[in-house]
This record gives C-alpha cells, sequence and structure tokens, in this order.
C-alpha cells in the first residue's frame, strides 16, 4: 500500500507550490530533468514602473543529479544553476523579456551562509530565492537586463546571499555580437586554436568522481600559490551542454575555477579535494569564450581567513580565465574543508 506523500509544513510562502517544473523554454533548458523551477509570486507592493521588484521563486532541487555525483550535500554548481534559472524566469514571466531573447551573465555573487542547510536530506530540498531586480529599460520601456540581489532559503533556512547581473539581447543583436567573437577566433594565432580533444585531469585530483564532470586538464601547482590547468570541453555533457552553443558557457568556466581552486589548496595545505567546499563566490564575464580556442585558467591561492559566519577556515583563490592574452571571465573563489 502507497501513503500518501508528507506535504511540508505551512509557511508565510504558502503561495508557493512545488507540484511541476515550469515550461523549460521559460528558463533556457532543452530536458526536462534540467529545469529546477516550479513556480514564482510577485511582491504584492511592486508596481509598474518602479526602480526596482521583488519577487519569490520556487524550485526543487534534485538529490541525485550528474553534476552533483551523488554527494553529502548539494552541488556548488547546482546552487548556481537554480539562481541562473530563477532569473531567467523572472525575466520572462513577471517582466516580458521575449522567449527568443540571448540572456548574458555579466556577473555571479554569492555567499555560503550555512553549509548544514545544503546537507542531503531523506527529501529533495524545497528552495526559494527571494530577488529583488533593478531592471534596465530602453526608451521603448522594454527591459534590456537588470542588477539583482537575492537571498536563497533552503527548506526555509537562510542559505545563501547573492547578487549579479544579467543582459538580455534580441536574436538579430546576438547574432552580430557572436560575429565579433567569430572574426576574434579567426583571426587567433594557430598556437591558440584548440588542435584536439584534451585529457581531463583525475577525478580525484579535482575534488571529483565521475570523470565526464572533470573540465580540467591535470592542474600545475606551484609551491607559491600559482596554478594553471587547460579547460576540457566536452560539448556532450548532458548539464553543461544541455543544449547547443557557440561558445563555452560561464558554468562550465565557473565549475574549472572550483576545481583548479580545489586542486591547488589541497595539494598546498595538505587537504583532501573531496572535502572542499565552496563557501563565495565573485565572477565577471567579461567576453564570450570560443569553442575552438584553448582556454587556460589561471589561479593564485591567498592566505587562509577566518570565514567567522560559518566557523571555518576558508582559502581565497582568484582565478583567470582566458583565451591567449584575451581575458574572458576572472573568478574569485573561496572554499573550506567540510565533511
Amino acid at each position: 500500500m502507497t501513503l500518501p506523500m508528507e506535504l511540508p509544513s505551512s509557511t508565510t510562502r504558502d503561495r508557493l507550490t512545488y507540484d511541476a517544473t515550469v515550461p523549460r523554454a521559460m528558463v533556457h533548458r532543452a530536458s526536462i530533468a534540467e529545469v529546477f523551477v516550479t513556480d514564482s509570486v510577485a511582491a504584492a507592493t511592486n508596481g509598474i514602473g518602479r526602480s526596482e521588484a521583488s519577487f519569490e521563486v520556487a524550485a526543487q532541487l534534485p538529490r541525485g543529479h550528474v553534476i552533483g555525483e551523488h554527494s553529502a550535500g548539494y552541488d556548488f554548481l547546482l546552487l548556481v544553476e537554480v539562481m541562473r534559472q530563477a532569473g531567467v524566469y523572472v525575466a520572462h514571466q513577471h517582466l516580458g523579456v521575449a522567449l527568443d531573447s540571448a540572456f548574458i551573465f555579466k556577473s555571479m555573487n554569492y555567499w555560503v551562509r550555512s553549509l548544514e542547510a545544503l546537507r542531503i536530506g531523506p527529501r529533495p530540498a524545497h528552495v526559494v530565492v527571494v530577488l529583488t531586480v533593478r531592471p534596465e529599460r530602453n526608451r521603448a520601456g522594454r527591459v534590456l537586463g537588470f542588477d539583482f540581489d537575492g537571498t536563497v532559503l533552503v527548506d526555509g533556512v537562510r542559505t545563501l546571499e547573492a547578487s549579479g547581473g544579467l543582459a538580455f539581447i534580441g536574436r538579430r543583436a546576438f547574432g552580430m555580437l557572436r560575429a565579433k567573437g567569430r572574426d576574434r577566433a579567426a583571426a587567433a594565432d594557430r598556437t591558440a586554436v584548440l588542435s584536439s580533444r584534451l585529457a581531463p585531469a583525475a577525478p580525484a585530483t579535482v575534488g571529483r568522481r565521475d570523470r565526464r564532470n572533470v573540465v580540467v586538464t591535470e592542474p600545475t601547482v606551484g609551491p607559491r600559490g600559482t596554478a594553471q590547468a587547460r579547460l576540457v570541453v566536452d560539448t556532450e555533457h548532458p548539464h553543461l551542454f544541455d543544449h547547443q552553443l557557440d561558445h563555452i558557457p560561464g558554468n562550465l568556466q565557473l565549475e574549472a575555477a572550483r576545481q583548479l581552486a580545489v586542486a591547488a589548496v589541497a595539494r598546498l595545505h595538505g587537504l583532501f579535494p573531496s572535502e572542499l567546499a565552496v563557501t563565495r563566490l565573485r565572477a565577471d564575464f567579461t567576453d564570450f569564450a570560443e569553442l575552438d580556442l584553448n582556454t587556460t585558467a589561471t589561479a593564485q591561492v591567498d592566505g587562509v581567513r577566518h570565514a567567522k559566519e560559518l566557523g571555518l577556515l576558508a582559502v581565497p583563490v582568484a582565478v583567470r580565465v582566458s583565451q591567449g592574452e584575451h581575458t574572458v571571465s576572472e573568478v574569485l573563489i573561496e572554499v573550506a574543508q567540510w565533511s
């Protein structure tokens, strides 16, 4: 006999539902299994023409996922993806951004407030992303993008604070923008052109279990805290390349930064890579990363600091992702030992 599923206890956010995911086009996903957002509501105080607006977005975190690898805690990249989907959904559902618009992440920042809230429990976690957005509009009132601040609640616990920026570009303008990038790739020095698929690092070296999820070559780590690796780009990865892209996505660059930081900190401090968790992130995406150019991640490990809010020692690592001399993103990522 199958018993009815016990529903979560009543909260002030009973208006949000978790019964089904939103249409996949609304979060720019091809696979239904890659959609995590389930619902959203606008704050009652929102008004037309306001300089900012607030929303609550519901999402469910899967306990088992290819990128999560069945680890004890919800994976860093899943949290980034939930926030990305929340921003995209708000733009389409509440701000009238056209479905065929291209979305460009300009920046992403987050700070973990509770690692314990990220432990995977007996049920999939119910997430609420509380977003305050400040839209940029043209003279006709069309939203061109927005900056945002947010709080992520996991099963009612304040878990992350986040901020960042998104830009929305029409299909024609996006095509013109990408043509410039393709011209740069065509003019690149032959040594910068990716000639063959690179061999990924051993998963354990970068804190991974599944070889499919390794996105860097074996890192070289110097005694003074420098580290370097090439990006390994698998365009058939079911999460990172859920649909066809003509560039290396930001999520893959963030994962490369995480893996290089983990490998470097583990080697320099004698720690197990699998026990290092991301506790802070600051990323700025300055340009598109072309698929057919060699892409390098270079890191500098900083000194150990006391993360008072978590009661842990954390290590900041500055990572630059580049193609030749051209920087495509800069990431400050902080890791701490957590098991």
